[in-house]
């Protein structure tokens, strides 16, 4: 039996205070086809830039999270 699934990868960046973009948290989402499953996943890398950040990262944050649950609909996912 093979189990087919999808795989998002993105991260949050934002400028320092040099003006330097960093990678302040990296996101990861499955979509398990079968089952309907579903995981969002963030690892925060620099928690003090991100909270400084917290308006541009909210946007990049939900910029991912409706890249993935529009893919989700589009595999027949009910609750979206």
């Amino acid at each position: 039996m093979v189990n087919e699934t999808t795989s998002f990868n993105g991260d949050i960046t934002v400028k320092d205070s040099n003006g330097v973009d960093t990678m302040v948290a990296y996101l990861s989402a499955t979509l398990d086809e079968k089952n309907e499953n579903l995981n969002i996943n963030m690892n925060v890398t620099n928690k003090e830039l991100l909270n400084a950040n917290a308006a541009d990262a909210k946007s990049q944050y939900d910029e991912f999270e409706t890249a993935v649950k529009s893919r989700a609909k589009d595999l027949g996912y009910v609750v979206f």
